[in-house]
């Protein structure tokens, strides 16, 4: 069986599910991987890698101060707002022991909400979720002879979200407030992921790879701003959480 055909059933059930990439990527990456192994030359090193967000999602959840109601006429946000492709990077530095490595990024996230999947007959949806990472991983390298060198690993770390979400009521008279509701603020949360991929070595000092990536942020608290139909403004707080599966292309230089 081939790398491409146990990958693409996964890639085809990505948006079903966010962990079916990151299985075919490890299905992948075992079978490809000889049983010998010996130890790689260890070194510090630089990396930056750049991709794309393949499906992400925001799952907020409304919090109610005791004793707070809200009219049955307020519009409401789904318990998962689907997110279109977006970007995904991050620099870091790390150091290889040989086989084993360690390093810390900083990261960039963007993907627009996907506007049709949030809008109704009666609201339209619209938004952006950004996000800065920060946070430490580990690596296997399962081959550590020749220059391809197919690895998994994972990492945690806090991530500062940025949340700027809304449903409006559709209405074609300009500049008059309509019923709505929206988040828009920012918090920090806890942030892991789980990566497998692999690498190859265009020189001794330098390599490049190919990793797929889920990522999972939770802990995050923001405002919710909401209209009813009498334009009775309303304040709650949204419990937050991230979903991501994303691939990245990367660039690694030893010292």
């Amino acid at each position: 069986m081939t790398l491409v055909s146990t990958l693409a059933p996964a890639y085809r059930g990505a948006r079903r599910n966010p962990a079916a990439l990151f299985a075919g990527f490890a299905a992948a990456i075992v079978m490809a991987s000889p049983a010998a192994a010996q130890k790689a030359e260890p070194g510090a090193y630089v990396v930056a890698r750049a991709g794309a967000q393949i499906d992400s999602d925001v799952k907020p959840t409304q919090v109610l101060a005791k004793g707070q109601t809200v009219s049955k006429t307020t519009p409401t946000l789904p318990k998962n707002i689907d997110h279109d492709g977006g970007f995904t990077g991050e620099l870091g530095m790390g150091y290889d022991f040989g086989g084993i490595r360690v390093e810390g990024t900083a990261g960039y996230d963007t993907a627009k909400v996907n506007a049709k999947a949030l809008s109704t007959k009666t609201y339209s949806g619209a938004g952006r979720t950004k996000s800065f990472d920060l946070g430490v991983a580990a690596y296997v390298d399962l081959v550590r002879d020749g220059p391809f060198k197919p690895f998994v690993g994972g990492g945690v770390g806090a991530s500062r979200v940025d949340y700027s979400i809304s449903r409006l009521m559709i209405d074609k008279t300009p500049g008059t407030q309509k019923p709505m509701v929206g988040i828009d603020g920012k918090d920090w949360g806890f942030r892991w992921h789980l990566d497998a991929g692999a690498s190859y070595d265009v020189t001794p000092q330098t390599s490049i790879e190919l990793l797929g990536r889920y990522s999972q942020t939770g802990g995050m608290k923001v405002k919710g701003v909401s209209l009813d139909e009498s334009l009775v403004r309303q304040t709650t707080d949204y419990k937050m959480k991230n979903t991501s599966t994303s691939i990245m292309v990367g660039l690694r230089q030893k010292f």
